[in-house]
């Protein structure tokens, strides 16, 4: 979701802050209450936006003295990257109602990215006076602190958004922040154990708790924390800047919101919004043919089908397309068909490592395991990267019994992606397999970090715990 932190860099306005601010008070004092910003003024914005800008200024319009209208229309204004009418929009907000906590956050957030630190704390400071419960605000509060060099009122803070969210991992994390750069690396750890015992998936908490481990010596705990912890960002939950996004609009912020639903796998969301793009731009090849993709992804074969094929059968050289319908028939376990356009999209671009390996996991799946092997060998030829290739040759090792090929193989696969939760099962299935009970509940251990909500990681347990028991 978008917040003040990451909210798309957009045109600063014609004129400065304050400028913006001394013309609306002085159109106020001549008319019914202060004035919105002169859209035309604006220059050349995305129609979608220019018409939620329209919307939201008819309603301050209306009711020039009601400061959610005002703040209603800096979200707008802020969500599509107009930051100085953000702002100016906040300022009247926060003069016409002092007492509401979001307005007055939200120009914090603002002053805080232009780096008008003290600025930013001093309107926080009123924020937690209005909403002492909101405990992004003490978090937040606790950053800045911190980056000002304050440790112990940065820690004060940061120990309070515990105190008011313990489930938020935002403040734990914050704590271990300072406790680090006050070089208290095992009050760090012991903070960090805490959060990760109850969500071991946090992969910036074992980012920061691998670089607690190895300045305290613990030199084999830090390099499987920080590998664990390698893709690891802050995660922070603000409701009040998540409330932002649904202000954005225009084809591109869109489309990325499209892309963001079907990465988190909310395709029945991404392909409502991708319909209404399609339907604005019923002419965009490329957009139809993401649109097939993503009916793909959530298994709509016949929606899929009735998209893409006619694209294919205008234009056979559409790779995507190819791609695409492979992908689908695979779901479908029209493996047939399946091969017939991954094979296709293969010709067409044979040097592409997604289309080989898509081409090998076809044929897996119609039971010829020595192609999908070639094809796999190949994937990797095109792309080292990749570590699925070698899942899957370690797999199919693995079934043949050649369980040290096997492990070499996940650990491959692992050294592309320390977090792939299926390599380390792998792993611990080959320790199993030759009676290595003790590393394979520690790769499984392991495995329970990396990928907590892994569908096989029971399974597994369940599966070397009775061949442990059986030998017993």
């Amino acid at each position: 979701m978008i917040s003040a932190g990451d909210s798309p860099p957009g045109r600063r306005g014609r004129w400065p802050r304050a400028a913006v601010v001394v013309g609306i008070l002085l159109a106020a004092s001549c008319n019914r209450g202060p004035v919105p910003p002169d859209l035309s003024s604006l220059g050349s914005l995305d129609p979608a936006v220019l018409t939620l800008l329209h919307d939201l200024k008819a309603h301050v319009d209306d009711r020039r003295s009601d400061a959610g209208a005002w703040g209603r229309l800096g979200m707008g204004f802020e969500a599509n990257g107009l930051l100085v009418e953000a702002e100016g929009a906040y300022d009247t907000a926060v003069m016409l109602e002092d007492n509401e906590p979001r307005w007055r956050y939200r120009r914090a957030l603002l002053r805080a990215r232009r780096g008008e630190t003290s600025e930013a704390l001093a309107d926080l400071a009123r924020v937690i006076a209005l909403a002492p419960a909101y405990a992004p605000a003490r978090w937040r509060q606790g950053q800045w602190l911190l980056d000002r060099g304050d440790s112990d009122s940065a820690e004060a803070s940061m120990r309070e958004a515990i105190r008011i969210a313990p489930d938020d991992p935002a403040g734990r994390i914050g704590l271990a922040r300072v406790q680090l750069t006050l070089r208290q690396d095992a009050a760090a750890a012991e903070t960090l154990d805490a959060l990760l015992a109850v969500q071991p998936g946090q992969r910036y908490a074992l980012h920061l708790i691998g670089t607690a481990y190895r300045r305290l010596g613990r030199d084999e705990d830090a390099r499987v924390a920080l590998a664990l912890g390698s893709t690891g960002e802050p995660e922070w939950h603000d409701p009040w800047s998540d409330e932002v996004a649904q202000y954005q609009r225009g084809f591109a912020a869109e489309l990325k919101h499209a892309t963001a639903l079907g990465m988190e796998a909310r395709y029945d969301e991404a392909i409502t919004l991708l319909q209404r793009l399609v339907a604005e731009r019923p002419d965009d090849t490329a957009l139809r043919v993401y649109l097939g993709g993503m009916y793909a992804s959530a298994r709509r074969l016949r929606e899929a089908e009735a998209l893409l094929l006619p694209i294919v059968a205008e234009n056979p050289e559409q790779f995507d397309a190819q791609m695409h319908l492979a992908s689908a028939y695979l779901f479908a376990r029209a493996l047939d068909k399946a091969a017939e356009h991954a094979a296709h999209a293969l010709e067409l671009r044979p040097s592409s490592a997604d289309a080989t390996r898509l081409h090998g996991v076809v044929r897996w799946q119609q039971g010829r395991a020595d192609d999908a092997a070639r094809l796999f060998e190949a994937t990797i030829a095109r792309d080292p990267r990749d570590p699925m290739p070698h899942l899957w040759i370690g797999m199919f090792h693995g079934a043949r019994g050649q369980y040290l090929a096997a492990r070499r193989r996940f650990e491959l696969a692992l050294e592309r992606n320390p977090l792939l939760g299926d390599a380390l099962i792998g792993i611990a299935d080959t320790h199993a397999a030759l009676g290595e009970f003790a590393e394979a509940e520690r790769m499984l251990a392991r495995a329970a970090q990396a990928e907590p909500g892994n569908p096989h990681l029971a399974e597994a347990r369940a599966r070397i715990g009775a061949a442990a028991r059986a030998v017993r």
